[in-house]
């Protein structure tokens, strides 16, 4: 078996074909890790986590401890987030090795359902299927001024030299306000521009809008419901023009960042001349990951749809086992979101206005005020969510604003994947005192009411 990508979706792929017996060759053009561990989610939590410790020290005089004259050192920072990196890396080259999995650094072309090509040496590698992992690349703006040097994407933020004192994040989905929270408490003056009319567009509006304050609250400016239409570039900083709430205004800052999401990176493969069917710009494949030509899959960005690490995690597993012989597919209706900012984002299932729409819902809401462990850590803004079908009490979402929500989430994904009730949840003993325990609340408040709610 060939893989051609070695982020998360193709060297777990490459791992679980060789623990089934595969001889197995991946093929990588860059770093092992792919966007996640060097240019997404590793390096971009490391400076969330960095830039959390700095508000735990500023608010530490509540809980008696003086930590004036503390200072952060950015060069430090970068050189931590580098080094974690670097580990993780290290430990993928370790667990393919340990699998005998071959790994070439080149580009691929792939020939057909049997032969990829080296062009820089000429290898030809046969095999008896080939997976397609080649990831995403940052989406560009599509206005006058959009493809200017000037404007980092997410690639140019991770890699910056010296923090910026003013920054326009065009975009505010989970990337944009990650990065905005990363510089504010860093000390820069950040302006978020969001075409749709709340920040992180997708998730419960609830949650959203709750978020959406707590961002504001921290003093970065928010023009939700904008749309940006030009930006032009002076030697030391940039001018976004944009349109918001009916009147022209202007948003000057040192450096733009264009935060508008991704899109499966498919620059390398000749889709007419290979067959290849695709549908905006992503490969279209069947419940096994395989295309529409056989012996060709393909799993992770490449295909679009819910474009998150685990996801593709989960594709690159499911289309591995197909290849030797298993049957598996991808359950896409446990899918975890989570946005690292704090307070926390998290969810899975249907949000409050997509579970209208298929049937008569009820709501289960425990705000973390409430909580004796939240109160504990002095986190106490934000809720649990919970959605349930209104005849048979089966859990239909549920949504986290809150301490520690990323890791939380992982109880209401197993719940909804196990198809449990509220009634279930509720009667599940959680452990006291604990975040968790919000959970229950929230399900109780279903079944007769929660405890800690008058």
């Amino acid at each position: 078996m060939t893989v051609i990508g070695g982020g998360v979706a193709g060297y777990s792929a490459a791992i679980v074909a060789a623990r089934l017996g595969a001889k197995v060759t991946l093929i990588e053009k860059d770093r092992l890790g792919g966007v996640c561990l060097n240019r997404g989610c590793i390096p971009t939590k490391s400076m969330l986590h960095a830039c959390e410790i700095t508000r735990t020290l500023q608010d530490a005089a509540d809980f008696g401890i003086s930590c004036d004259g503390f200072r952060f050192d950015f060069q430090k920072m970068m050189k931590r987030k580098n080094s974690v990196v670097d580990q993780l890396r290290n430990g993928v080259e370790k667990l393919l090795a340990a699998r005998k999995v071959r790994v070439i650094h080149a580009a691929a072309a792939l020939v057909n359902a049997a032969t990829v090509r080296i062009p820089e040496t000429r290898e030809k590698i046969k095999s008896d299927a080939v997976i397609i992992a080649t990831g995403s690349a940052p989406q560009k703006l599509d206005i006058e001024g959009g493809d200017a040097v000037e404007i980092w994407d997410s690639n140019d933020f991770l890699q910056m030299k010296r923090l910026p004192k003013s920054v326009a994040i065009v975009g505010g989905g989970y990337i944009g306000v990650e990065f905005a929270q990363i510089l504010r408490r860093l000390g820069a003056d950040v302006t978020i521009l969001e075409y749709m009319n709340n920040l992180v567009p997708g998730a419960d509006k609830e949650i959203a809008l709750a978020l959406e304050q707590s961002i504001l609250n921290e003093g970065i400016n928010v023009y939700a419901g904008a749309r940006v239409e030009k930006i032009s570039h002076a030697k030391s900083k940039s001018t976004v023009h944009f349109t918001w709430q009916g009147k022209q205004k202007k948003c000057v800052a040192a450096r733009v960042v264009a935060a508008v999401g991704r899109k499966p990176d498919l620059s390398w493969i000749d889709l007419d001349k290979i067959g290849l069917a695709s549908n905006k710009g992503a490969l279209l494949v069947n419940e096994r990951m395989e295309t529409n030509i056989a012996g060709i899959y393909a799993a992770g960005d490449a295909v679009g749809g819910i474009m998150l690490a685990h996801v593709a995690t989960a594709e690159g597993e499911c289309a591995a086992k197909n290849i030797m012989g298993q049957k598996s597919s991808v359950n896409y209706r446990a899918i975890p979101a989570c946005i690292y900012t704090t307070p926390e984002v998290a969810s899975v299932g249907l949000t409050e206005e997509a579970a209208r729409q298929k049937c008569d819902i009820r709501i289960g809401r425990f705000p973390f005020m409430a909580s004796g462990k939240a109160l504990i850590l002095n986190q106490t803004y934000g809720m649990i969510k919970i959605i349930c079908d209104a005849g048979s009490g089966k859990i239909l979402g549920v949504h986290i604003l809150g301490p520690h929500a990323t890791d939380i989430i992982a109880e209401a994904v197993l719940g909804i994947s196990m198809n449990m009730s509220v009634e279930q949840l509720a009667h599940s003993i959680h452990p006291h005192p604990s975040l968790s325990e919000a959970v229950m609340e929230a399900a109780m408040t279903l079944c007769g009411g929660a405890i800690h709610l008058p």
